[in-house]
């Protein structure tokens, strides 16, 4: 800390350690060092100003972590409004792609109404379908059911589940391209896909354009506020080490990490999640251009630091080809394997298992070009 403490320090500890070998003392143990002077007061000055200057950083590395917890707390507000509003556009989704299946299966239903018993309806019919669809019943019990109402041969009856299965596995299809999907891509997913009223494609387009408006305000409310967090640290030359501050991080708002099973890092992991993650921040991210993505991997403690830091590269290795394919040019990433260096804290109570998962992980954290 003291840049001219040296020459005191160089004379007092020879004596303290030739003092503590149990031999004689020599009578002139100072003639074999320089002559010890006082600090001028130009030293003096520079030393107290050093002190002073560490205390002030010292301080301010407190108040920016107390900081940037109460930040980020307000900010977690608002991304839990966002979110409400993007669990509400899924129930949306989820029903208007449930009305499109049943549809389908009545379509279905309706080809064999002659083969239905009088005893029985197409709206049963259809009822067990839907219960095949959502898994309520098994096929078994579905085939048991439909032979018991209709006079369908076994083949007439393991064609029609076997559409309603097909149906259902197009419904889920559906519902992963529209989760990631624009407004316009919205409407042109349901007219191609057909079997959608015009007046629920505009239901469903306007509510995205809604919750897109919302979202974008957020991402530029928050990289507004990161960003001015990365000047600050520049500035105070405390800019983050090697392990994050976990606790007040903003990155975490804008991408979430992403999760791995032990020794897993499948890119499937990835692409789904970062074209919902960047659709809507790459645009906000260009008006940083001094701003890149880092990628970091890290892994649990499990394994050999050689075999982690190998993980934890693959971890952040495969996500950037999907960013650079998808989103951007090199410049505007980079990577590091944290290997099992940077654990997260372990929350009282949680098992190893719990603090493990937590641990296996890709983070998305944005800083200043090199």
């Amino acid at each position: 800390m003291l840049k001219y403490s040296l020459q005191l320090l160089i004379p007092l500890t020879v004596i303290l350690v030739v003092g503590c070998t149990g031999v004689p003392t020599p009578k002139i143990i100072l003639d074999d060092v320089d002559e010890i002077r006082p600090l001028t007061d130009e030293e003096i000055k520079e030393n107290e100003d050093l002190i002073a200057e560490f205390k002030l950083k010292e301080e301010m590395l407190i108040k920016r972590a107390a900081d940037n917890i109460a930040e980020k707390k307000e900010l977690v507000k608002e991304k839990e409004k966002v979110e409400e509003a993007k669990e509400q556009m899924a129930k949306l989704t989820e029903k208007v792609l449930e009305k499109r299946r049943k549809k389908l299966i009545k379509e279905e239903v309706a080809e064999i109404a002659e083969e239905i018993k009088e005893t029985s309806s197409e709206k049963e019919i259809v009822e067990i379908l839907e219960k095949v669809a959502e898994g309520e019943i098994t096929e078994a019990e579905a085939k048991a059911l439909i032979k018991e109402k209709t006079k369908l041969s076994d083949k007439g009856v393991e064609k029609l589940i076997a559409k309603t299965k097909a149906i259902q596995k197009e419904t889920e299809a559906l519902a992963k391209q529209l989760e990631g999907a624009s407004p316009e891509e919205v409407a042109e997913i349901l007219k191609e896909a057909g079997g959608v009223s015009k007046s629920d494609i505009l239901k469903l387009v306007e509510t995205k354009k809604q919750v897109d408006t919302m979202e974008i305000a957020f991402l530029e409310k928050t990289m507004s506020q990161l960003y001015a967090r990365l000047v600050r640290d520049r500035e105070l030359g405390v800019e983050e080490a090697f392990c994050l501050d976990i606790d007040g991080i903003l990155d975490h708002l804008l991408v979430a990490p992403v999760y791995f099973d032990t020794n897993k890092h499948s890119i499937e992991d990835y692409i789904d999640h970062i074209e919902k993650s960047f659709r809507l921040l790459e645009p906000v991210l260009e008006q940083y251009t001094d701003v890149i993505v880092q990628l970091e991997g890290n892994a649990d403690e499990r394994g050999t630091l050689e075999y982690n830091k190998a993980l934890s590269d693959r971890r952040w290795g495969t996500p950037e080809k999907v960013l650079l394919a998808l989103y951007f040019d090199e410049d505007r990433t980079q990577g590091v394997g944290r290997s099992e260096q940077c654990p997260l804290p372990r929350i009282p109570g949680t098992s190893a298992k719990e603090w493990w998962e937590k641990n296996r992980r890709t983070d998305y954290i944005f800083k200043f070009k090199s």
